[in-house]
């Protein structure tokens, strides 16, 4: 049997993109001088941690946003690489209004 590695980049992209398409949430960027990155993952074997920034819309239920949240990045984890997510901790860095 082979062995592959996926590259660092590759797994945040797969987080991002399980995103697509909620309205209520955007991956938070920092101003460009914090170098922060708003995903990270980090891999043990076939386990993976993951830790996401968000900005939430406002109104929105969090508790229930970081549920859907985890769930969603949790599967795309799982069928597209084949890593099970022990944990996916999201923090909600800031809020943003529905514009007209």
């Amino acid at each position: 049997m082979s062995e592959f590695h996926i590259a660092p980049s590759v797994l945040e992209d797969i987080v991002s993109r399980s995103l697509c398409g909620k309205k209520e949430i955007r991956i938070h960027f920092p101003l460009p001088l914090a170098r922060s990155n708003p995903i990270d993952v980090a891999l043990t074997g076939k386990d993976c941690m993951v830790t996401i920034q968000l900005d939430a819309q406002m109104g929105e239920s969090l508790p229930n946003l970081a549920t859907e949240v985890r769930t969603m990045i949790a599967e795309s984890l799982k069928r597209m690489a084949g890593l099970h997510a022990t944990a996916v901790d999201v923090i909600f860095a800031s809020v943003f209004s529905i514009e007209s």
